[in-house]
């Protein structure tokens, strides 16, 4: 019945998260990977109920996409992060998934005799599927190195075009490849337990783990947003190389002048009490174009355009919390006041930069 609920449940999520792509949120291949896992939950519906042992004419049903579902995540992790994805590049990562489907699907028209001796690896290809299934593993390992590579490049852009980071880092996405990692590797517990242990206590708690997890994948895709556009959309321009012609001397000149212009607008013109600033924003605000101003930031402080603004944040929050005029506000009043978009971001950012939290430094 868990495995019932979850395959109920992931086709559901998964079908939403489908439709939700044609409203322009990149959630189609999220949505192919919650349906290509789910469904996977049903050779062991098929097998519980006995009904394999009952119609072995059912056997090999195309279902199993073990060379599909870490690539169709991989897909949606670059898309969610806004890469321009070709139907070439989305082939090559998809054709040995497509592969595998159409072999199954052969597969499970050929006479149930001699599909039976398949499922039992009593013959050439049995074999030779077992060792597909097998090879499975690094192959979607490989996928998952390419996720955390992905993931950790995204961090870097990030940091480095929001002052406000969350829900743009994809911590979740992370976590959802090291649990599917994690969950495999918990059913070598099968190998030692006897199986009726196995199949009336630990199984129940595995497959409720699975039934939270495919839920939790739903709901993240729902409420993640997409996080840096396209070039040419406006939100993330294509920057020219704007390097100034002249001496070295004139070249220090500039960028001293438009580093005090940045300060300026920080210190009087408090930008930094604007939640979610972003590079653009402050590129328009200073005159200074954006990989110019990344640039000079960078160059300037050593910090990412997301630390650069933080400082000035945490520096904020410091004054409030020792002002005994602001003794009235709660923590989440101090953070809102300081530029901060939650009380989580602020004691976050505020133990980064200080080793304290705000609550230590005020009665410190």
């Amino acid at each position: 019945m868990i495995d019932v609920l979850g395959l109920v449940q992931g086709l559901f999520l998964g079908a939403i998260l489908v439709v939700e792509s044609k409203k322009q949120k990149p959630t189609l291949f999220l949505g192919l990977f919650l349906i290509a896992y789910s469904f996977e939950l049903l050779n062991a519906v098929l097998e519980d109920l006995r009904v394999l042992d009952l119609y072995p004419n059912w056997h090999f049903l195309p279902i199993n996409f073990l060379y599909l579902t870490i690539p169709l995540f991989y897909l949606y992790v670059k898309r969610i992060t806004g890469n321009l994805l070709k139907k070439k590049d989305i082939l090559v990562v998809l054709w040995p998934g497509i592969a595998e489907f159409v072999l199954y699907a052969v597969i499970f028209f050929f006479p149930t005799e001699y599909k039976v001796e398949v499922w039992k690896t009593e013959n050439a290809l049995g074999v030779s599927i077992a060792l597909l299934e097998l090879l499975a593993l690094p192959y979607s390992i490989y996928y998952v190195v390419r996720i955390l590579r992905h993931i950790a490049r995204n961090r870097k852009r990030i940091e480095n075009y929001y002052s406000n980071t969350e829900g743009k880092l994809l911590n979740w996405a992370k976590g959802v490849i090291l649990f599917i990692l994690c969950f495999h590797f918990l059913w070598v517990i099968e190998a030692f337990q006897e199986a009726s242990f196995f199949d009336t206590y630990t199984y129940p708690v595995l497959a409720a783990i699975n039934v939270t997890f495919i839920f939790w994948i739903g709901l993240s895709g729902l409420r993640q947003s997409k996080i840096i556009g396209e070039k040419g959309s406006g939100q993330e321009e294509a920057l020219e190389d704007t390097t100034i012609d002249g001496s070295e001397n004139e070249t220090q000149e500039f960028e001293d002048a438009d580093y005090q212009k940045l300060v300026d607008l920080m210190v009087e013109g408090e930008l930094y009490k604007e939640s979610n600033l972003s590079l653009s924003d402050l590129s328009k605000a200073s005159d200074i174009p954006q990989r110019k101003l990344s640039q000079l930031i960078n160059t300037t402080t050593g910090k990412n355009f997301n630390q650069f603004v933080n400082y000035y944040r945490v520096e904020e929050a410091k004054k409030l919390l020792k002002d005994s005029e602001y003794n009235n506000l709660s923590m989440l009043g101090i953070a809102y006041d300081a530029g901060f978009s939650s009380k989580a971001s602020f004691f976050s950012v505020f133990k980064k930069f200080t080793n304290l939290t705000p609550n230590a430094y005020k009665n410190g």
